[in-house]
């Protein structure tokens, strides 16, 4: 036990002494660099990061997920193919693949139901979504964005069975505190 204890205070002394190191910053240079949690959603523009992706469409397919009609299924695992989003905003730039594969993996690992890859012949329903956004202007050069993801679950003969979206705002002013 007490070799435990020791290991511990060794590691916090250790972290302690190479990140009190790092803050140090010669005389002469400026220090504009900081840590950053890979988690967070920090923004120095009015547009989507690889972390709202990931937020956005988590959150979408989850309400998808625990929907009552996907919850009616129970054990029974239909197939199901997730198309690639459409991008109806004003940004050709959104990487619409990747907004694809946090939606499959998504629905790959809720267990629910089996995905299957848009060349099968064989499958129950066909989910499909679409990135939209809207800009608005204000006085003094604020911008606000507002993106919506949405779900679609339809049948193979075209029949909606589900609609699932949410939303994401941001907001830029031009005196940006950066």
């Amino acid at each position: 036990m007490k070799i435990a204890k020791k290991a511990i205070l060794l590691s916090i002394l250790s972290a302690t002494i190479v990140t009190t190191g790092c803050q140090s910053v010669p005389m002469g240079q400026q220090s504009d660099v900081a840590m950053v949690d890979p988690k967070g959603r920090g923004h120095l523009q009015a547009q989507l990061t690889m972390a709202d992706y990931v937020a956005l469409a988590e959150k979408v397919t989850n309400k998808m997920l625990v929907s009552k009609l996907v919850q009616k299924w129970g054990k029974r695992r239909p197939k199901v193919i997730a198309a690639v989003p459409v991008n109806n905003t004003d940004n050709e730039g959104v990487r619409m693949r990747d907004l694809h594969d946090r939606i499959q993996e998504t629905l790959f690992n809720s267990d629910v139901m089996r995905v299957v890859d848009k060349s099968a012949t064989s499958f129950d329903y066909v989910i499909k979504s679409e990135l939209t956004s809207t800009r608005q202007y204000g006085k003094g050069g604020q911008e606000l964005v507002h993106y919506t993801l949405q779900l679609k679950m339809f049948t193979l003969m075209g029949e909606l069975k589900g609609q699932w979206s949410d939303d994401l705002a941001m907001a830029k002013s031009e005196k940006s505190m950066f």
